[in-house]
């Protein structure tokens, strides 16, 4: 049986919790937006959907658009802070062997495409941002119509991921090397919770068979 294995990007494959932290901070503050100050504000935003969280915030929603402009100039301005995390590349390498993987991220298409293609990785279906759908969950089910045949699993690193994939009706796997800890994310009750990448490749042999 293959699998169809979305991944969340930031926090799952690349370690860029200071580069978004510091880039969102700062859009907000330029837009004149007080209530995300903080590392704690900020990581509260995903405990559900980023956009949700926006407005759980008060962050008017016309502000919005200028506010993911601003974000995505300060994220490219220090991209090359971004990195892989360990053990990552070969993971997917490995899983892409087998069953077909695919993106579904809040961040933005072109930015972790350009990322991808500075490590050479050309192994995903596709690399659906937030610019092409806000709700991961219509993102996934997207996905899933169009790869029926696949069975989805969904893996990402924050509370809202779990939830998302929940609600999307696939299984969820969290991840502890991201930006939510593992207390944080089993408030969401994913179906399986992993601390290394190799985990997954063992998880996706046992439930492709």
């Amino acid at each position: 049986m293959k699998l169809a294995i979305i991944f969340d990007f930031d926090g799952v494959i690349v370690n860029s919790l200071e580069v978004w932290r510091d880039a969102f901070i700062s859009a907000c503050d330029h837009h004149g937006c007080e209530s995300v100050t903080t590392q704690e504000d900020f990581l509260n935003l995903f405990e559900s959907n980023i956009f949700d969280g926006l407005k759980k915030a008060g962050i008017e929603e016309n502000k919005i658009p200028s506010i993911r402009k601003k974000l995505a100039e300060e994220y490219l301005e220090n991209s090359h802070k971004v990195e892989l995390f360990e053990g990552v590349k070969e993971m997917l390498e490995t899983l892409a062997a087998d069953h077909k993987i695919f993106i579904v991220t809040s961040n933005f298409s072109d930015i972790v495409e350009r990322f991808l293609d500075s490590y050479n990785i050309k192994i995903f279906e596709e690399v659906l941002g937030s610019d092409k759908e806000r709700s991961k969950v219509k993102k996934i089910e997207l996905i899933k119509i169009n790869f029926s045949d696949l069975t989805p699993l969904y893996v990402g690193d924050t509370k809202g991921d779990m939830i998302e994939g929940a609600l999307a009706g696939v299984k969820t796997i969290a991840v502890t090397w991201g930006w939510h800890d593992r207390k944080k994310l089993k408030e969401a009750d994913p179906d399986f919770v992993i601390d290394v990448p190799k985990e997954l490749v063992l998880l996706a042999d046992q439930l492709s068979k």
